[in-house]
């Protein structure tokens, strides 16, 4: 009976990431205008597309590796401090928190988290600085009419 039970809930997990992957593969089969009975491994093919799965996967790593360069974002603290392992270990029915999913992917990918430098954000925002002003005064001579001497003259 243990083994139905795992056997149903990774079934169960699997279900909401892969309850869009036949309205993925409807869509390539329209903008291919292949036949129904296309097997969904060659649409991906002649599309040029990655299969469902992998980009959910890979978008899920650009995700967190975007969020660990900016430890400012309430979501970090979330995914890289999870505190919540062992209630998840002890809880094989529940769908762990993402911190505890993306460890395996971003290992994958060897991540290292003393490889990677968080972005400081700048102590000024950037409307707030000066105006950029901008001579337009060499625009007046024609190029064709213009000596070089006189461009370096006006220029300097």
């Amino acid at each position: 009976m243990g083994v139905c039970v795992c056997v149903g809930l990774r079934l169960y997990k699997l279900f909401y990431s892969q309850m869009l992957d036949p309205i993925h593969n409807h869509a390539l089969r329209l903008c291919l205008g292949v036949f129904r009975t296309s097997p969904s491994a060659s649409l991906c093919f002649l599309a040029d597309e990655p299969p469902a799965y992998i980009r959910r996967r890979k978008l899920f790593i650009q995700y967190s590796l975007k969020l660990y360069l900016s430890s400012h974002n309430p979501a970090f603290g979330a995914v890289f401090n999870c505190k919540f392992k062992d209630i998840f270990d002890r809880k094989p029915n529940e769908i762990p928190a993402m911190g505890i999913r993306i460890q395996p992917g971003l290992h994958t990918v060897g991540f290292a988290k003393f490889n990677a430098i968080q972005y400081l954000y700048p102590a000024a925002l950037p409307w707030l600085l000066n105006q950029l002003e901008i001579n337009f005064t060499l625009h007046q001579y024609f190029k064709q009419d213009t000596s070089p001497e006189i461009y370096r003259k006006k220029f300097f």
